[in-house]
Parts: structure tokens; sequence; C-alpha cells
């Protein structure tokens, strides 16, 4: 089982700056966390604002994370994720059609489980008229009792633990 988590630049697929991925593996019938992936990419495309607005990640501290490292400079091209990811059949995310677009066809996973979708009908998140919508990260971490920083949000090694807490409030592993 692959938890994941992308923060992007843009709505272009594969425009991914930052990814985070824990796998998990059943021992004993237990979830055991047994590898992290975590990286930063550059963007083929100039900053884009809204997106900047939400992780605050410019190609300068991309950048600066960087430095030393030498794997791929653009996520689409990295064969170490692929690595990471080829022997596991479920994927999970909070917004997990988010995460499957940028992946596109980079792999398959015969199974996924969004904890946001599957969180809908328990969170009962509002909408601003009042109906019912899909709850963000926070809001499911809120409904379960979950600590949350809003500082480190939409950080994806934050979010990813947080899905990770929420599977376990679930009782899905």
């Amino acid at each position: 089982m692959i938890i994941l988590d992308f923060e992007t630049n843009s709505q272009n697929i594969g425009d991914v700056i930052e990814v985070a991925a824990v796998k998990l593996t059943k021992i004993n019938d237990k979830y055991e966390l047994v590898d992290k992936f975590h990286r930063y990419y550059l963007s083929r495309y100039s900053v884009n604002p809204y997106s900047y607005e939400v992780h605050k990640l410019t190609p300068e501290l991309i950048l600066a994370h960087r430095k030393g490292k030498t794997y791929s400079s653009y996520f689409s091209e990295d064969l170490d994720f692929i690595e990471f990811c080829k022997d596991s059949k479920t994927l999970v995310a909070h917004n997990i059609s988010f995460e499957l677009r940028h992946i596109d066809r980079m792999l398959k996973f015969e199974n996924h489980f969004c904890t946001m979708k599957e969180n809908k009908k328990i969170v009962k998140a509002l909408n601003k008229n009042g109906n019912i919508k899909n709850p963000k990260l926070d809001e499911t971490c809120v409904f379960y009792n979950i600590d949350f920083d809003d500082v480190q949000y939409h950080s994806a090694t934050y979010d990813v633990s947080k899905t990770y807490e929420i599977l376990k409030k679930m009782h899905v592993i």
C-alpha cells in the first residue's frame, strides 16, 4: 500500500514539484511502514500564484531543497518513483483523483482508496450553501481529533502523515 501526496505548480499533468509517499506492508495482520519517498522537482512552467499561495514553494526554495541531490529534475522523468511504487497494489490519498491525474500513465494500481471521498458522509462538512461536500484534509483531521498544524498543511510529507493517521482512525489499517 502506498499513501501519496503531491504538491503541484499548475494543472498540467505531471507538473509535480513535491512528492511524498510512504509504503506500508501487512506484517502479522498489521500494517507497518517499510519505506518512504520524498523529493522536490522543478517545473517547466512559470510560478502559478494560486498554487504558490497554497504550498509556498518557489523555484528558489525548490533549488535549495535539491542542493546536492542527483535525482531527476522533473517528476515525470523520475524512474525511482516508479520503482518505489511498482510492487504496491493499493494507492491511498486524500484526494486520489488529483494524484491519479498527475501519475497519468506512469503507474497503475489495482485498488484506490480516497480518504476524502470515503469520509464525505461521515465528516459531513458543509459548503457555503449548506450542502455536504468532500471534506478537506484539515476538516477530516478535526473530525477525528487528529492534531493539525495549518503552517505545515500542504507540505507533501505532512499531508501524507495526516492521511496515514486518518486511515488508522477509520480502522482501515
